[in-house]
């Protein structure tokens, strides 16, 4: 419950929801007797009515319907969102968003993507022999492997281009802004909530919190043992059995409260109790030591190079890429309440949203945002 963001940025990118979970179908294993597919040009794009124009290039139905069904394979819950009134039209702006960041990636991008295209292919062809319900849905809309194989590699290639692009200038100066955010901290704790984290409903009065989070302070002055009063007190489901220890841990993965006290609270003395939106936290700082650039871990600067990625790609999606789409024509959306109809909107509608974590995450929310800020607050335990 301590941590500010959620850093599910599994692998060497940092992802959306739904794209963990179409990168978790690329196990390692290699493929073989791959026929060529045409890089350059997306599935059905010469097929069907024209859904969408921008600056060099369009969007027809029949390829749209094939990305989304691409989508609803590799996740469930992207056709639920997508029934959302106005999720679609943003979905379709943020693939445009992903085409023309295609077509400006470098081939340096684009081997870098091979080995990564080449085992999800193999996986996704498995998949679709041995899933009927896969492969139903692939049949309706269209969508073929080598479609599959297309959607992956525009998306693989687009955050490794991103990617390639942070200078590492940039990654460092998020060090130099705030080198504290790095150092090196092991402590333990005890949360006392006053909310329920799943609900964010009042568990406990903040006054008998505090009095509580007091009194489990006094006894571990008195000697008790944390791993036992932990056990007994602690809402802190990450910690509560170990002790309450987090150890060489980097306090910028904390909410603000409980980063300051990691950070100058006296080494090996228990502080007065810390109140973040969790409850009170009685903490003890065993060991801090700060870091230079240099040895922050190569892990924590591939981490932060996403991150500047992911506000880049958001960047794009949300100043660049208006100004880009000219049309927006899609069919009226069957609902109840048939007030809707075909938006021909333009670059201004909408531009929206789009992106935060646009072009890495592509989407938890709508099953499209990248990253979706997906970031991004962590569940509980790490308040």
């Amino acid at each position: 419950m301590l941590h500010n963001k959620q850093r599910s940025l599994t692998g060497k990118r940092g992802l959306s929801a739904m794209l963990v979970l179409l990168l978790s179908l690329a196990v390692v294993m290699s493929a073989c007797g791959k026929k060529t597919v045409d890089v350059t040009k997306a599935p059905a794009s010469d097929q069907g009515t024209v859904v969408a124009e921008y600056k060099d290039g369009k969007v027809t139905d029949k390829e749209f319907d094939r990305y989304i069904s691409f989508f609803s394979i590799v996740n469930s819950s992207a056709e639920a969102y997508l029934a959302v009134e106005g999720v679609k039209e943003q979905f379709l702006r943020e693939y445009i968003g992903y085409k023309i960041l295609y077509s400006r990636a470098d081939d340096k991008a684009k081997e870098a993507a091979a080995d990564d295209v080449e085992t999800f292919v193999k996986q996704f062809e498995d998949a679709a022999k041995s899933d009927t319900d896969m492969k139903a849905k692939m049949d309706k809309s269209g969508l073929t492997n080598d479609d599959a194989e297309w959607f992956y590699r525009m998306i693989i290639t687009v955050m490794d281009h991103s990617e390639q692009s942070v200078k590492d200038e940039e990654i460092k100066a998020v060090y130099d802004k705030t080198p504290t955010d790095f150092n090196n901290v092991t402590l333990r704790h005890i949360l006392i909530g006053f909310t329920d984290p799943s609900t964010g409903e009042e568990k406990m009065k903040k006054e008998d919190a505090l009095k509580k989070a007091k009194e489990v302070k006094a006894e571990l002055e008195k000697g008790g043992d944390w791993t036992e009063l932990a056990k007994k007190y602690s809402d802190d489901e990450g910690s509560k059995d170990n002790g309450g220890l987090y150890e060489d841990q980097e306090p910028r993965v904390w909410v603000e409260a409980f980063k300051n006290a990691a950070n100058t609270q006296e080494v090996g003395k228990i502080g007065d109790p810390v109140e973040t939106e969790y409850g009170y936290h009685v903490i003890k700082v065993e060991k801090r030591e700060t870091r230079t650039w240099e040895q922050v871990p190569d892990a924590t600067k591939d981490e932060l190079r996403q991150s500047i990625s992911t506000n880049n790609l958001n960047t794009f999606m949300s100043d660049e890429l208006p100004d880009l789409i000219t049309k927006i024509d899609l069919p009226k959306e069957d609902t109840t309440d048939t007030t809707g109809g075909s938006t021909d909107t333009n670059k201004d509608s909408g531009q929206a949203d789009t992106g935060t974590d646009t072009g890495t995450d592509t989407g938890t929310d709508t099953g499209t945002s990248t990253d979706t800020n997906a970031e991004k607050k962590e569940e509980s335990s790490t308040k």
